[in-house]
């Protein structure tokens, strides 16, 4: 299902995707996207008529201050920040590429393995469940990295396989390319895009990265989402029977 909106990036759902068996997510119910602090009254309007009950802000507290989420009627909106103070964590602040490429490989370490990862995770799963249903849209800032890792996880533990939930992350660039296109419309200089380049996009290394960390310490994805994130196989048959048809 296409949504269009004026003030919300990077907005997309995991409905329609099909599992090899041919089990399909139910559509309108698992919304990913970036903040919504710039939401428009129309965007608003439209999530309230989605059924939206559920939003789930990764960002930390930084970025959650700087640019508030917009309130949507019928929606409650809760924290679950997998890093809760991000420059503490991540402190280098880099205008060299090659720099920037290596702090995001690092990221998705620590989104794998830190504590503070694992329990937002795990807390993820545990409001999805007790949504029982109902559409949950959940977003970082960009909608891309802590966002990405939400639907990975989520793919995974509904049986999807590891090509398909790469693919599903890599839409990201997309919208990606939109945002380099409109710098240099705005005629960014080279040194802004070329940092840009390696801001705006996600990468598939960094995904597959995320994978080899999950596997290398708990053996594989589905260790990880029952030893980590408390999902265990009746969990599992749950979120099954209520996402997917």
């Amino acid at each position: 299902m296409d949504h269009s909106f004026e003030g919300i990036e990077n907005f997309r759902e995991l409905g329609g995707m099909v599992r090899l068996d041919g089990a399909r997510i139910r559509e309108g119910l698992l919304l990913r996207a970036g903040h919504l602090g710039h939401a428009s009254e129309a965007d608003v309007r439209q999530l309230a008529d989605m059924g939206l009950a559920l939003i789930i802000d990764m960002r930390d507290r930084h970025e959650r201050d700087r640019s508030p989420d917009r309130e949507v009627p019928g929606a409650e909106n809760v924290w679950l920040p997998p890093v809760p103070d991000l420059e503490a964590v991540i402190p280098i602040k880099s205008t060299v590429p090659h720099e920037v490429r290596y702090v995001f490989h690092e990221f998705y370490r620590l989104l794998s393995l830190h504590p503070a990862a694992i329990d937002a995770y795990a807390a993820f799963f545990q409001r999805l469940l007790a949504a029982e249903g109902r559409p949950v849209l959940w977003h970082c800032t960009q909608g891309k990295d802590r966002t990405g890792v939400g639907a990975m996880l989520l793919l995974s533990a509904l049986g999807f396989e590891e090509e398909t939930v790469i693919g599903e992350y890599l839409l990201t660039n997309r919208f990606a390319a939109q945002q380099l296109e409109a710098m240099r419309l705005a005629r960014a200089s080279e040194e802004e895009l070329a940092l840009m380049a390696e801001v705006f996009p996600v990468r598939e290394e960094n995904a597959r990265y995320w994978f080899d960390c999950v596997r290398i310490e708990y053996g594989s994805v589905q260790s990880y989402l029952e030893m980590a994130l408390g999902l265990d196989p009746e969990a599992i048959a749950r979120l099954e029977q209520t996402y997917l048809e």
